[in-house]
C-alpha cells in the first residue's frame, strides 16, 4: 500500500500504541518495527551517516527540482522508513512542531514546494551571482522550504545535501563544519530557521549563511 493512502493521519506513522515511528527493522516480536525510541534514533543515525557519506562522493544527479529532494530523502532513509523520498500526507491543516509553524499536508503543501523549487530554475540555479546576491538568495530558498517541510523525518539531513549540490554547482562551498555537533555556527543556524519560521524574514538565516559559504575559485 502507497504511503499516500496508508499514512492519513499523524499517528498514522507511529506504531500503534507508542509514539516510535514505524520502521524497517521488524521482527515477529515487533511487526511495526523496534519500538525502543532511543535504538531507533541511533539506528537511524548509524544508516544515514553511511548514506550522508556516499552522497558526499557521488552526489545524486538531478535538476534541483522536488523530484531531486525527494531523491536525496530516499537515498539517506531508505534502510530506516518505508516512506523515505515520498511527501507527508499528514497532518492535515496547520502545523506547529516545538512551538514553531509549517505548513498542513495536502495540495497546499505540495503547490508550494513546487514554486519554491521552479524560484531556483527561474533564478539559474543560483548561478553567476556575487556571494552577498547568493547568499540571500540561498537563504530565501532554504527558509522557505524548511518551513513547507515536506518529509515526516529528516527534512535538514535532506536539505543540507541538496543544498551542498546547489551551492557547488553555482560556485561556492557550503562549510560541513559548521553544522557538526559542538559548532556554536550549528546553533546560530537553527535559531536563525526558527527566526524565519516565526518572523517570515530570512534575514538573519542569510546573516548565518554567510560565515558557511566559502567561494570556490
Amino acid at each position: 500500500m502507497a504511503a499516500s493512502t496508508k499514512y492519513r493521519a499523524w499517528d498514522d506513522y507511529f506504531i500503534p500504541g507508542t509514539t516510535v515511528l514505524r520502521n524497517k527493522f521488524t521482527s515477529p516480536a515487533e511487526p511495526f518495527g523496534i519500538t525502543d525510541a532511543a535504538e531507533l534514533a541511533e539506528r537511524e543515525a548509524q544508516f544515514a551517516r553511511i548514506r550522508l557519506i556516499e552522497l558526499s562522493e557521488t552526489p545524486i544527479r538531478g535538476d534541483f527540482d522536488y523530484d531531486h529532494m525527494k531523491a536525496i530523502h530516499r537515498h539517506i532513509f531508505s534502510d530506516v522508513y518505508e516512506w523515505a523520498g515520498e511527501e507527508r500526507t499528514a497532518p492535515i491543516g496547520f502545523m506547529t512542531k516545538d512551538g514553531h509553524a509549517y505548513y498542513g499536508a495536502g495540495a497546499a503543501l505540495t503547490a508550494a514546494a513546487e514554486a519554491e523549487y521552479a524560484k531556483i530554475a527561474k533564478a539559474d540555479f543560483l548561478r553567476n551571482m556575487a556571494i552577498d546576491q547568493f547568499v540571500s538568495e540561498l537563504a530565501e530558498r532554504w527558509g522557505e522550504l524548511n518551513v513547507i517541510h515536506s518529509f515526516r523525518e529528516g527534512n535538514t539531513r535532506a536539505q543540507f545535501v541538496f543544498f551542498t549540490q546547489l551551492c557547488n554547482q553555482a560556485g561556492y562551498s557550503l562549510d560541513a563544519n559548521a553544522f557538526q555537533p559542538g559548532n556554536p555556527l550549528r546553533d546560530e543556524f537553527v535559531r536563525a530557521r526558527f527566526h524565519s519560521q516565526d518572523t517570515g524574514s530570512n534575514a538573519q538565516l542569510a546573516r548565518v549563511l554567510t560565515e558557511m559559504i566559502i567561494p570556490l575559485d
